[in-house]
């Protein structure tokens, strides 16, 4: 382009091109990261629903059962509503976390 494209210009071009190029590829790494959290989470829930089709007849939580599905368990302080003692908790379960009901 020597001669026909001033020389700033075609700096200011290849810049402004290097500068798209560097935001595309930190887009795609970024969207790379996304989709294999997504497969990951996918594959977990499949594993957990996988494990619950087992229970679906469950009359009796035991040990084992227990061990199998849950992870932790977060039991809060106690409090009082309307007179009433409460207390938070929350079941993390294998694969999939807490799931908020």
């Amino acid at each position: 382009m020597k001669g026909i494209m001033p020389e700033a210009l075609c700096v200011q071009l290849m810049n402004r091109y290097e500068d798209e190029r560097r935001g595309k590829l930190e887009q795609r790494t970024h969207l790379t990261a996304q989709l294999e959290a997504t497969q990951k989470d996918k594959q977990a829930t499949d594993k957990w629903l996988a494990v619950i089709r087992d229970y679906t007849q469950l009359e009796e939580l035991d040990r084992p059962t227990l061990l199998r599905l849950v992870k932790r368990v977060e039991v809060g302080k106690k409090y009082q509503v309307d007179g009433e003692t409460r207390r938070d908790m929350k079941i993390y379960y294998n694969f999939v976390g807490y799931v908020e009901l």
